[in-house]
């Protein structure tokens, strides 16, 4: 077995299949726009049927493609794999639903490892910017559907939700993608008018840690880029203030039922309008947390198992959640991670350093999002840029040849 250096493909056909036909099936994917739509009645495709054919199509487009592995995959399945062993076979958690946390978790495998397929290719992460920016398209074109009455997805009254259900998971995927097209998109015009785009789709949710999360983000971007793009971004201003004003009053009318008022929508859109950080806090989640920590005292060493922060405890917070199912081995596979990535992207001098910020920053508030593919995508993707040098396998030995590691190539230039 021999390390072969890159012959970059000349097949436009396969680069088209891994581009256009992976990247779209990412997209639908992150933005659980099959398993929406047919929750929400609307399609009749099962999300199973199409998950086992988004996941093959892409395993097959990869390898026609002559894939090139990169060792730091082992850094992004740990967890996920030592998780989906819990659930399935030490079947720790005593919920009730245990064994069907397991085998979505060990669906969501096949939707990493299908993710880490379409990276290893030569055009991998320019099938990752296209499925970052249909999910945005997709996750914002659904809430607005929603909020105009065309269909009914949300699990919250008066919070609209788009595909993924949940008005809590529209902000951090519309971040995380956002993060993606600013490390491999060059083009500041048009991530300008998709921060505008998730504007929107923030909006709707009324998530307050959405907001913040998405105005950071996208406010050291824009001044980053301001000076070499000062006289458009005064068109811009020009034209986003008036359009501000009428989604503000519009998201506000929203807030009332009648003659009555959705004090829920109400308090978050106060909150954010006032950036009021003690009305963004929530009493009932500081509880969650509280609760989640007691059940982490209990077991602290190796936790309740796979599966048990969700069902009987809910801690709204990726340490506490990890720690009370995995015990202190899972959270620190979990930060050992998560530390990884931002040592790599500060000593490459920012490399990727959105998408890693808006992995960063839902952890002290997020629920379940590791097992999103949206996350999958996010963190899969940041790992390739990060660490791009890759390895690719060849079952014989040549004499002639040495072994020899790829590169980074001019198809893969460093991202920041």
């Amino acid at each position: 077995m021999v390390l072969h250096p890159h012959a970059p493909s000349h097949s436009s056909f396969s680069a088209r299949l891994v581009i256009w036909g992976c990247g779209t099936l990412l997209g639908l994917m992150a933005a659980d726009a099959i398993i929406g739509s047919y929750n929400a009645g609307i399609s009749p495709l099962k999300p199973s049927i199409f998950t086992l054919g988004a996941v093959a199509t892409c395993l097959g487009a990869t390898l026609i493609n002559k894939p090139r592995f990169a060792p730091t995959i082992l850094l992004v399945l740990a967890l996920p794999m030592v998780r989906t062993f819990d659930a399935l076979v030490l079947q720790r958690a005593t919920a009730s639903y245990a064994g069907q946390t397991g085998m979505d978790l060990l669906r969501m495998m096949l939707v990493l490892v299908s993710i880490l397929g379409v990276l290893a290719t030569d055009h991998g992460l320019k099938a990752v910017r296209w499925a970052a920016i249909l999910a945005i398209l997709l996750t914002v074109i659904s809430e607005v559907a929603e909020a105009a009455g065309l269909a009914r997805f949300t699990s919250i009254p008066g919070r609209f939700a788009g595909f993924n259900g949940h008005p809590n998971f529209p902000p951090v995927l519309l971040c995380e993608m956002l993060g993606i097209c600013f490390a491999l998109l060059p083009n500041f015009r048009v991530n300008l008018l998709l921060i505008g785009i998730s504007y929107v789709g923030v909006g709707l949710t009324y998530g307050r840690s959405g907001f913040l999360v998405l105005t950071l983000m996208s406010a050291v971007y824009v001044l980053v880029n301001a000076r070499r793009n000062l006289g458009f971004l005064l068109v811009c201003a020009a034209i986003a203030l008036p359009l501000a004003g009428m989604g503000i009053a519009i998201l506000q009318s929203g807030t009332q039922k009648g003659i009555t008022k959705d004090k829920n929508t109400a308090d978050r859109m106060e909150a954010i309008l006032n950036f009021d950080f003690d009305k963004m806090k929530s009493p009932e989640r500081a509880k969650d947390l509280a609760d989640g920590w007691e059940a982490v005292l209990q077991k602290p060493l190796f936790g309740h198992g796979t599966g048990m922060s969700g069902s009987r405890w809910v801690p709204h917070n990726e340490y506490v959640s990890l720690w009370l199912e995995m015990g202190i081995p899972g959270l620190l596979l979990f930060v050992g991670t998560l530390g990884a990535l931002v040592l790599r992207s500060i000593m490459t001098g920012g490399c990727a350093g959105y998408l890693v910020f808006a992995i960063l920053a839902y952890t002290p508030a997020g629920q379940g999002r590791i097992e999103m593919p949206h996350f999958c995508l996010a963190i899969s993707t940041a790992a390739m840029i990060l660490w791009p040098t890759r390895y690719r396998l060849v079952l014989h030995r040549n004499p002639s040849s040495s072994p020899m590691i790829d590169s980074p190539s001019a198809a893969h230039p460093p991202h920041r």
